[in-house]
C-alpha cells in the first residue's frame, strides 16, 4: 500500500508560515505520518497536479494499491486526478461553504467532495457538517490526529507527576513578561530593557510610521490609547514608542501631532537614548514637529516627558490627555548616509523562569476564533490579587506585531494586577516544549470553535487537565472528568471561506463568568485538593488514549479505506 501525502506548508516553510492560512495542516500531516508508515509506504509530494498521477500510474503497473491524502481544505485540494483522492479536513463550523465565487467551483466545497467521492474529517462535528451538505450516505469518517503515542517517552519520564515548582524555559525569540512592567491605573512603564523583545511592526491602525530607507513599518506606543483610526492619545505623562530597528548616527524625526488644545504652547521633552531635545508643542491639529538626534550608540525607544495631563476646559473631549500622534517618519541625511540601522535579531536565546500555579494556552493570536482576549482578561480578573498564578501564552505567529500591541493594550486596560502573564514568541526545541508541559497545571482554551485543537490534546495526553468548553471538535474528548468545562452558547457567524458576508453558520460564545470561575476553581484544586487534581490528570491522559492513540486511529483508517476503496492490509 502506497500513501501519497501533501500539505501546502512544508517543514522548510514552517518558520515563515506560522499564523498563515492552512499552516496547521502541516501538523496534522506530521501527526498522521507514523500511522501511515505502519500501514504502508509514504511519499510526500509538493505539486499534486504534476506528481500524483505519475506515481499512481507506476503503482498500477506494479499492481500496488495507492491513495492520495491531501491535508488541505477542499478549496486548496487537487481535483480531476486519476488516483483515488481523499482530503483530510479540519473544520469547526456547522456547515461547509456551498457557494462558488471568483469563477472557481472549488470554493463550493461540495464540488470537491463530489470529485473525490469521500473525505476524512478530524471530528464528528465537522463530519456532521459534511453530511448536512452532501447527504447522510456520503462517505465521511471522523478520524483524529494520533496524538497519544507521540508523548509516550514524556509520560515514562514524568509518570503524570505533580508539576514542577519552578522551571526555566529557553526560547529562541521573544519573551513578554508582565513582571517587567510597572502598571498602575495612571502609568504603564517598561521597567526592564526593551531588548527583551523585538518589535517588527504594530498591528493596530492608530500610528503609521513611514521609514524612508526600507519598506513602511509601524511601531508600538506605550501609554497611548488608540482612540481614533487616525491617531493615538497619550494616557500617561511619559509615553514611549518602540521602533522595529535600532538607529545610530544622525537621526531625523518628523512627528505629526494632534492637538485640540492639549498642552498648547507647552515645552516638552523628547529623547532617544541619551540625547534629549526640548520642543514646543503648539497643540494645533496635524502640527508637524521636526527634531534631530545625534546617537553615538544604537537606540530604538522614543520617549516623551513633561506632558500635562490636566483636563482642558471647553475641549471637544475634556479627559486628561498628554499628546496625540498621527505618524512618525525617521530618516538620516540622504547624502551622507549617516544613519545606521541595526535589525534586532528575533532568534536570540532567552530564558524565563515559571513558578506558581501555571496555566498555558497555545494559539495563533490573529485567529479571532481563539478568543484570547477572554483568556487574558478572565485570568487577570480572577487572580488580580494572587501573586503565584501565571498564565503562559505561546504565540504561534511569525510576527511579534501580531499580538504585542493588543497585549500591551490589555495590560493598560487591566491596570494593576498581581498575577503574571508571560507571552512566548519564537521557536522552542522539543526538550523545552516538554519543560513547558511539565511546568503547566492546566491547559486553557476559550475558543469559539475548533477543528481539533492539537495543543490541548497534547497537554491532556501528558496528564494536564483542561479548562475548556465542550463544543465543536472538543466535544469528542472534553468532559468534566478530565477538566473544568466552560459554559458556552450558540451564536451566528460568517464563514471565513465565503465571499458573501452573511450570518450563515453557527459558532459558540464563551460564558465569561464560567471561565473566570473555572480559573478560581482550578487554583483551589491545585492548592487544596491534590488528589482531585491527580484524578483529573490521569483522566485527561486516558481520554486521549481512548480517542487518539495510534491503535485507534490505525484501525479506523483501515476500516474506512477497505470499505471505500477496497484496500487490503
Amino acid at each position: 500500500m502506497l500513501f501519497i501525502v501533501y500539505s501546502q506548508v512544508s517543514e522548510e516553510q514552517l518558520n515563515h508560515s506560522l499564523g498563515m492560512p492552512e499552516y496547521s495542516y502541516y501538523f496534522v500531516l506530521r501527526g498522521f505520518l507514523p500511522v501511515l508508515r505502519e500501514l504502508g509506504k509514504v511519499i510526500l509530494v509538493s505539486d499534486p497536479e504534476q506528481e500524483v498521477d505519475a506515481i499512481y500510474d507506476d503503482c498500477l503497473k506494479r499492481g500496488e494499491e495507492c491513495v492520495f491524502l491531501t491535508f488541505s481544505p477542499p478549496n486548496k485540494s487537487a481535483t480531476g486526478l486519476h488516483c483515488p483522492t481523499i482530503s483530510v479536513l479540519a473544520w469547526e463550523y456547522d456547515r461547509i461553504p456551498e457557494t462558488a465565487w471568483d469563477d472557481d467551483p472549488k470554493n463550493d466545497w461540495r464540488n470537491v467532495f463530489k470529485d473525490h467521492g469521500r473525505t476524512i474529517t478530524l471530528s464528528q462535528y465537522s463530519a456532521d457538517a459534511v453530511r448536512k451538505a452532501m447527504g447522510e450516505n456520503f462517505p465521511v469518517e471522523a478520524i483524529p490526529v494520533p496524538v497519544w503515542d507521540a508523548f509516550e517517552a514524556y509520560r515514562i519520564r514524568n509518570k503524570c507527576s505533580w508539576p514542577a515548582v519552578e522551571t526555566e524555559i529557553t526560547i529562541k525569540g521573544n519573551i513578554v513578561d508582565s513582571r517587567n512592567y510597572h502598571i498602575t491605573d495612571d502609568s504603564f512603564e517598561l521597567t526592564k530593557s526593551a531588548d527583551s523583545f523585538q518589535i517588527q511592526n504594530w498591528c493596530g491602525e492608530a500610528l503609521h510610521l513611514g521609514f524612508t530607507q526600507t519598506d513602511e513599518f509601524s511601531a508600538y506606543l506605550g501609554g497611548f490609547y488608540p482612540a481614533e483610526p487616525w491617531g493615538s492619545w497619550s494616557r500617561i505623562d511619559q509615553p514611549w514608542v518602540l521602533f522595529p530597528y535600532k538607529f545610530s548616527g544622525v537621526v531625523h524625526l518628523k512627528i505629526s501631532a494632534c492637538g485640540y488644545g492639549y498642552n498648547v504652547n507647552k515645552e516638552i521633552f523628547i529623547s532617544i537614548g541619551d540625547d534629549k531635545k526640548q520642543i514646543l508643542l503648539k497643540g494645533d491639529y496635524n502640527e508637524i514637529i521636526r527634531v534631530s538626534f545625534q546617537l553615538p550608540r544604537p537606540g530604538n525607544m522614543l520617549k516623551f516627558s513633561g506632558l500635562d495631563l490636566s483636563p482642558v476646559p471647553n475641549a471637544p473631549d475634556p479627559r486628561s490627555m498628554g499628546i496625540g500622534l498621527r505618524y512618525i517618519e525617521i530618516s538620516g541625511e540622504p547624502s551622507a548616509k549617516s544613519v545606521m540601522v541595526t535589525e534586532q535579531a528575533d532568534n536570540a536565546v532567552r530564558n524565563v523562569t515559571l513558578d506558581g500555579v501555571v496555566y498555558t494556552s497555545i494559539f495563533n493570536p490573529t485567529d479571532g476564533r481563539k478568543n484570547w482576549k477572554d483568556i487574558v482578561i478572565a485570568f487577570c480578573t480572577a487572580f488580580q490579587d494572587v501573586h503565584d498564578a501565571t498564565l503562559v501564552l505561546k504565540m504561534t505567529n511569525h510576527s511579534l506585531a501580531s499580538f504585542l500591541g493588543e497585549l500591551h493594550f490589555y495590560f493598560q486596560q487591566l491596570g494593576s494586577f498581581k498575577c503574571r502573564i508571560v507571552a512566548l514568541h519564537g521557536f522552542m526545541e522539543a526538550e523545552e516544549y516538554e519543560k513547558l508541559i511539565a511546568a503547566t497545571h492546566f491547559y486553557v482554551n476559550a475558543s469559539k470553535c475548533e477543528g481539533l485543537c492539537l495543543p490541548l490534546m497534547e497537554y491532556m495526553a501528558c496528564c494536564k487537565p483542561a479548562i475548556a468548553p465542550c463544543h465543536t471538535a472538543m466535544a469528542d474528548y472534553i468532559d468534566s472528568s478530565s477538566g473544568l468545562v466552560v459554559d458556552s452558547n450558540l451564536e451566528p457567524c460568517i464563514l471565513p471561506h465565503e465571499r458573501c458576508k452573511v450570518f450563515g453558520a453557527m459558532r459558540y460564545r464563551i460564558n465569561w463568568e464560567s471561565l473566570a470561575n473555572a480559573y478560581r476553581q482550578s487554583y483551589n484544586i491545585v492548592k487544596n485538593k491534590p488528589e482531585t487534581y491527580r484524578e483529573m490528570a490521569k483522566a485527561a491522559s486516558l481520554q486521549i488514549k481512548k480517542f487518539a492513540s495510534s491503535i485507534v486511529v490505525k484501525e479506523k483508517l483501515k476500516i474506512f479505506l477497505t470499505k471505500e476503496l477496497g484496500c487490503s492490509f
